[in-house]
């Protein structure tokens, strides 16, 4: 319960109309885009200086109020629900691309800018920030850093923490935090960046981020390959990664029930929409000639396995055609299904084949509808098991049980039960599954020695 002088006071540190009490607009500050129920705030508060957030904070501390930090709400995990209620702080209105530094290739950005924005604003400057969330024109960079998102590019080019070289954040006690910057190199004492990517809110609020960018590649192809058997396309993906003379940007695949589901809701014929698995794979550089011959190599090598004759976009109008079913799919699944349980799974590459083969297996046992897909180069397969039946109970307690398997099959695998979505509240009863007693004992000492009243988006992440 936040007192009255507490939401007067916020009131004096933002303006009034950036504080919210009113039960029916604190209902989309409820939930994200997971299967967490909502969890109502007791307010809402949205800064746009980092002088407010700190306010904000010393204020929350004084009275022992919880504060769940968000971004857009795009999560899937639980990490922006205020499971214990107390405040959301919002960050965003703090959606100012601050500068690009073409000279250094960098940018600086407040966290509530949207990723597809960043990566349009930087474009103007002929560079290239590669990070490439499905969500990207829906979620915050803020949100991204909190929970280390990676994405399509990231077999290529890595995941967020690996372009980030400053950080602005305030931590438990309202002190400003800014480490890092302009540097492609620093080890200057402990990697304070590393610390906060991915703490999911939990260790401090992401103010402002600096990252790194790249020169943007001059040329791209894409190319959408169907194959009659799931087996193949996964032994294409070996393949490409095996490819010692180029390297795609994407390598990423949707089995048949995916495809089905986004021509449903579409209402159009989506290319091969039959087969048992679509692979898409982007091949990119700075000669024409070079990266064409590189997509015929693609499509020589998908031949050679039984492939069907692909797809291949080479301009915006047609790869973006190719590119709808993939980027479109989380959300289409939740419109033809009543509900939907999102896994992330990430196994080393080689052992690929046997976990689609363990996914399908699942199926099979438990007659239940499992859709994977995802940016499989990497080894990181998103496991949507959804909801067929109107036997919700029933529904819940087979999920548990698949998901049970599933974690323990991918650990013995040498993998992990969460790549880039992050433990929120929906994965903390996972976690000693994935991490020894020493991991989660030194997590927990690193989580109360920044924030030892526990305030910082509690009921998250521990068990």
């Amino acid at each position: 319960m936040v007192l009255p002088r507490v939401v007067t006071r916020l009131k004096e540190i933002c303006a009034a109309q950036r504080v919210i009490t009113d039960p029916e607009k604190l209902v989309d500050y409820s939930h994200d885009e997971g299967p967490e129920k909502p969890h109502l705030p007791d307010l809402v508060v949205k800064p746009v200086t980092v002088a407010e957030i700190s306010e904000i904070v010393r204020l929350a501390q004084e009275e022992k109020i919880p504060v769940t930090p968000r971004g857009l709400g795009t999560g899937l995990a639980g990490g922006a629900v205020p499971i214990e209620g107390g405040i959301v702080l919002s960050t965003e209105l703090m959606d100012k691309v601050i500068e690009v530094d073409a000279d250094n290739l960098m940018v600086r950005t407040q966290p509530g800018v949207r990723t597809v924005r960043l990566q349009e604003v930087c474009a103007e400057f002929n560079l290239y920030y590669p990070v490439d969330p499905a969500s990207l024109d829906d979620c915050s960079i803020g949100g991204n850093v909190a929970t280390n998102a990676g994405g399509a590019r990231a077999f290529k080019y890595g995941v967020t923490g690996d372009y980030v070289t400053g950080i602005q954040a305030v931590l438990a006690d309202g002190s400003v935090l800014n480490y890092g910057g302009k540097l492609r190199k620093n080890v200057t004492g402990y990697d304070l960046n590393k610390l906060l990517i991915g703490s999911e809110g939990t260790l401090g609020i992401v103010t402002e981020i600096t990252f790194r960018l790249v020169p943007k590649p001059r040329y791209q192809v894409d190319l959408l390959i169907p194959f009659r058997g799931l087996h193949l396309g996964v032994e294409l993906v070996l393949r490409l990664v095996k490819e010692k003379r180029f390297v795609p940007a994407v390598i990423e695949f949707i089995e048949r029930k995916g495809i089905e589901a986004c021509a449903q809701v579409f209402q159009e014929n989506l290319p091969f929409k039959e087969a048992a698995v679509q692979v898409l794979v982007e091949v990119e550089g700075s000669e024409k000639e070079a990266v064409l011959d590189d997509a015929l190599t693609v499509a020589q090598m998908a031949k050679a396995l039984g492939g069907e004759e692909p797809l291949i976009a080479d301009n915006q109008a047609s790869q973006a055609r190719l590119w709808k079913t993939r980027r479109s799919i989380a959300k289409t699944l939740k419109q033809v299904y009543p509900e939907v349980m999102a896994e992330d799974i990430v196994v080393p590459l080689a052992r690929l084949p046997e976990t689609v083969e363990f996914i399908t297996k699942l199926e099979k046992q438990f007659q239940t509808v499992i859709v994977p897909f995802g940016h499989i180069g990497d080894g990181n397969i998103h496991v949507d098991i959804c909801r067929d039946s109107d036997d919700r109970a029933n529904w819940q307690k087979t999920c548990a049980r698949i998901v049970d398997q599933l974690i323990e099959f991918v650990v013995k695998v040498g993998g992990q039960i969460t790549a880039e979505h992050g433990i929120g509240s929906l994965k903390k009863h996972l976690l000693k599954k994935g991490l020894s007693e020493v991991e989660i004992k030194v997590m927990k000492e690193m989580k109360r020695a920044l924030d030892p009243n526990g305030l910082l988006n509690p009921g998250k992440i521990f068990p």
